[in-house]
C-alpha cells in the first residue's frame, strides 16, 4: 500500500469514524477486498458484497466507506423499534464489503474466490454479515455457505429469503406512495409519469413492471441497451439515452443505478416533483444537495429509507422463528409508515427529508448507546 492509499485510509477513519476496516489482497486468486463495519451499536454489521472493476483502489475504498455508512442509517430505520424483527430482539449495525476486480465467468475459479472470501467473513466471528449486491448473486451465497454462517440471501428452498432485488423494488413502491400522497394527495400511480434510470437492472426492471401494473407512464434508460429494449417491450416504457433520463419532464425521477447521480450538474436540470429510487448514495454531497433539492421544491426520498426493503428481507433470516415471507412483508410495508413520519417532521420543522431521516436514525442509535 502506497503513501497516498495510507493517507486515504487515515482520512476515511477520521471522517467516518467506522468501527473496523479489513483489507485483504490475494494476488494469486485475483482478490482485492475491503470490509468496513461502520457501526455496531445496534448489532453486527450487515451489508451486501459489491463486486465491481473499480478503476482504482481509492475509488473502491471511498465507495465502500460511503456504502457502509449508508447501511448504518438504513438499518436504524428499516429495523425500527416497531418492526417484527426488533420486537423479537433482532437488530443490526451497518457494514459493507467491496471486491475490486472483474467478476470472472470461470465457474471453478469463481468458486475458489468465493470460498476464500467466505473464510475471511467467517474469521470475523459474526461481527459482519453479508449478502448479495452488484456483481454477486444467490448462487454465490450458496457457495459461501459452505464455509461461513454469516451470509444471507440464499434460496428459499434452503431456508433463505431469496434474491432481495424484487423485495427492494416493492419497498420503493411503498416509499413512493408516501411521497405521492405528500405531493399530490393520492397514493395512486395511475397516469403518473415515472422516469426510471437503470430500467434493465434487477431492481429497476422489477420496479418498472410493478409501476406498469399500477398504470404509471414510464420513461426509461440504461447503459444495457438490449436489456432496456426488453424492459420497454414488457412495460411500455419510452426509452431515452442515459445522459437524458434526468432531464425528462415527469412526476418522479427514480435513480436505480449507481450513486452520485444527484449533483451540481444534474439537480438544476431535473423536471420532476419527487426523486425516489433504489440506488445507493444518490446525493454526491448529502447535506448540500439535499438542501438544493429542497430549494427547488423537489421532495427527495433518502435512499437509506426508501431502498431498505431488501435488507429487511434478508435480515428476517435471523428472526428466532426463522424466515417468514409474511413477517418480512409486514416490515417492508412499514417503509410507508416511516415515510409518513419523516414527511410530517420535515414539514413541521421546515427541514428537508434527508435531514429528517438522519435525525430519526441517529436518535435510535443514541438511545441504544445510552440504554
Amino acid at each position: 500500500m502506497n503513501k497516498v492509499e495510507t493517507k486515504l485510509i487515515e482520512y476515511l477513519e477520521a471522517e467516518h469514524k467506522f468501527r473496523q476496516m479489513v483489507l485483504w489482497n490475494d494476488e494469486k486468486l485475483g482478490l482485492e477486498i475491503s470490509i468496513i463495519i461502520d457501526d455496531n451499536t445496534l448489532g453486527p454489521g450487515l451489508g451486501g458484497t459489491r463486486w465491481r472493476p473499480y478503476p482504482t483502489r481509492t475509488e473502491a475504498l471511498v465507495d465502500n466507506s460511503r456504502l457502509a455508512r449508508d447501511m448504518t442509517f438504513k438499518l436504524a430505520l428499516a429495523v425500527g423499534e416497531d418492526t417484527e424483527l426488533a420486537k423479537a430482539g433482532v437488530s443490526f449495525g451497518g457494514g459493507k464489503a467491496v471486491i475490486r476486480g472483474e467478476s470472472t465467468q470461470d465457474k471453478s475459479r469463481r468458486k475458489e474466490q468465493l470460498l476464500a472470501y467466505a473464510e475471511l467473513v467467517e474469521s470475523l466471528g459474526g461481527r459482519f454479515i453479508t449478502s448479495v449486491d452488484v456483481g454477486t448473486s444467490v448462487p454465490d451465497v450458496v457457495t459461501m455457505k459452505e464455509v461461513t454462517r454469516w451470509v444471507v440471501g440464499g434460496p428459499q428452498e434452503m431456508g433463505g429469503s431469496g434474491d432481495p432485488s424484487p423485495v427492494t423494488a416493492m419497498g420503493v413502491v411503498w416509499g413512493l406512495r408516501a411521497c405521492l400522497e405528500a405531493v399530490f394527495e393520492t397514493q395512486s400511480f395511475k397516469g403518473r409519469t415515472i422516469a426510471i434510470q437503470g430500467i434493465a437492472g434487477k431492481v429497476g426492471g422489477t420496479l418498472a413492471r410493478l409501476l406498469a401494473a399500477e398504470e404509471a407512464v414510464l420513461i426509461g434508460s440504461d447503459v444495457n441497451e438490449a436489456g432496456a429494449q426488453e424492459a420497454a417491450r414488457e412495460t411500455g416504457a419510452k426509452l431515452v439515452s442515459p445522459d437524458e433520463i434526468h432531464r425528462q419532464e415527469c412526476d418522479v425521477f427514480s435513480a436505480n443505478a449507481f450513486g452520485g447521480v444527484l449533483n451540481d450538474d444534474t439537480i438544476p436540470q431535473l423536471r420532476c416533483r419527487i426523486v425516489g429510487g433504489a440506488a445507493n448514495n444518490q446525493l454526491w454531497e448529502p447535506d448540500r444537495h439535499a438542501a438544493m433539492l429542497q430549494e427547488r421544491g423537489i421532495l427527495h426520498a433518502p435512499e437509506f429509507w426508501i431502498n431498505g426493503a431488501g435488507v429487511i428481507n434478508v435480515a428476517h433470516e435471523f428472526h428466532p422463528a426463522g424466515y417468514s415471507h409474511d413477517r418480512a412483508s409486514a416490515d417492508v410495508k412499514r417503509i410507508y409508515d416511516r415515510g409518513k413520519e419523516m414527511i410530517a417532521i420535515s414539514r413541521k420543522e421546515k427541514i428537508d427529508l434527508f435531514t429528517a431521516a438522519m435525525r430519526l436514525a441517529e436518535e435510535r442509535i443514541r438511545r441504544a448507546k445510552k440504554g
